[in-house]
């Protein structure tokens, strides 16, 4: 039995870098692409965020199974963020790795083992939550110099190619945790919605290009609406603002605050909070935006400061 990879998305003779924590997922990416790719040379890179009484018998496990498999091992343990969002933290500290292992093997890419039911969760989180255009898409299968080779490969075939080869993997006990909402979605709704809708994530995928392409054209569309109403000096022009449709007001906003902070709006409430104060607000007022600056407005502009 083979495991379904997007193997047109993964360069040939490449040498890449693949994210392995341990899991069922990750386990069976790269024992897939071990077996299937012999064109590639893989470097397999675990992540010790250190969260969990376990996190070094996890770590252990995956630099055995690599000598087992006579694959390289890249470790890294990063230092235990004190505030914060963790699972924002542990997020960056993961990609800045990959991107370190980029440079230092040369490689083409980074490998993640993202599947179809972790796709659909997502989009759903981002829909119960209020989400727009882009949360209604999911994941993209490549953003950058990642790939995420099993996007359209269900759970249930990762299920059935353990068993089929009888990998070994580290199962996370925080996955049966029905208090963190994602787990909830996992484990109560999203059976009862399959016994009812069969194939669900499946059949929601294949709208996924009109959700990612209508994304892309807003996208295009803000960015040029910044190079014209955006002064690096000045601010943005109020009254061009107004006249933009809420969605592409909203992609304006994402992408002005990404551009400038390179961080990624929180929620939608700080979102309609500054779509609000340019449209309306009187000069001189002001509200937070990021890194300890705000969003001031005069009459005609609205500048960070």
């Amino acid at each position: 039995m083979e495991l379904t990879l997007k193997h047109n998305d993964i360069p040939k003779e490449a040498t890449v870098v693949v994210g392995i924590s341990g899991g069922r997922d990750s386990m069976a990416l790269v024992h897939a692409l071990h077996k299937q790719r012999p064109d590639l040379i893989l470097i397999p890179a675990h992540v010790n965020h250190g969260l969990r009484s376990d996190a070094d018998d996890d770590a252990a496990f995956v630099q055995g199974m690599m000598q087992r498999w006579e694959l390289p091992c890249e470790v890294y343990k990063p230092r235990k963020s004190k505030a914060g969002n963790i699972e924002e933290w542990g997020r960056e500290k993961r990609y800045e790795f990959f991107e370190k292992l980029l440079k230092k093997h040369k490689a083409q890419a980074i490998l993640t083992a993202h599947h179809q039911d972790d796709d659909f969760e997502s989009m759903m989180l981002h829909f119960l939550r209020g989400t727009r255009v882009k949360g209604l898409s999911g994941m993209v299968p490549q953003r950058g110099d990642i790939l995420r080779p099993l996007l359209f490969t269900p759970r249930s075939d990762i299920d059935e190619y353990v068993k089929a080869h009888d990998i070994h993997y580290r199962d996370d006990p925080s996955n049966k945790d029905e208090t963190l909402k994602r787990n909830f979605l996992r484990h109560k709704i999203i059976p009862v919605l399959n016994h009812v809708y069969p194939e669900m994530a499946a059949r929601w995928q294949g709208q996924k290009d009109y959700w990612l392409e209508l994304q892309d054209m807003l996208e295009t569309s803000a960015e040029t609406f910044l190079d014209d109403a955006l002064d690096e000096k000045n601010g943005l022009d109020r009254e061009a603002y107004r006249q933009l449709p809420f969605p592409l007001r909203a992609t304006v906003l994402e992408i002005w605050f990404r551009e400038s902070t390179g961080q990624r709006i929180a929620d939608s409430s700080t979102l309609s909070r500054w779509d609000t104060a340019i449209l309306s607000w009187h000069s001189r007022k002001k509200t937070e935006w990021g890194d300890k600056k705000f969003l001031v407005m005069s009459k005609e502009r609205a500048k960070i400061s």
